[in-house]
């Protein structure tokens, strides 16, 4: 054989081989592509997404606006074991308190907003 033909052949079974690693693994291709930040931000419209469909279906009934996250993130008491879902307003409706991130924001409400930070770091403690 020819050299060329077999550097077609190394460059032809190279491109096969990334081909089919971005085709079988994109996530992981398209996140070596992103920073950090980029991923973050991916992420964050990614999950508001996911609540804004649970919400057209019905799933996610709230009882804040912008909805909380901590019940789509994890199953809990508040979403009865299931992630994606959030019962806040059942838990409200009957005298119970919502999830700790409804709570503190329902509490935000009735304080000066500039006092009012939700940290959700302190909430998954």
């Amino acid at each position: 054989m020819k050299n060329s033909t077999i550097i077609l052949i190394i460059i032809a079974v190279f491109s096969a081989g990334l081909l089919s690693y971005i085709l079988f693994f994109p996530n992981v291709f398209i996140y070596q592509l992103m920073g950090p930040d980029s991923m973050h931000n991916f992420m964050t419209k990614t999950r508001d997404y996911g609540i804004q469909m649970a919400k057209l279906r019905g799933d996610y009934r709230c009882c804040i606006e912008p909805p909380c996250t901590m019940c789509y993130s994890e199953g809990n008491k508040w979403n009865y074991g299931q992630a994606g879902t959030c019962g806040c307003d059942d838990f409200i409706a009957k005298g119970e308190e919502p999830c700790p991130q409804c709570a503190q924001a329902l509490n935000c409400e009735s304080q000066e907003a500039s006092k009012c930070e939700v940290d959700m770091d302190s909430l998954n403690d």
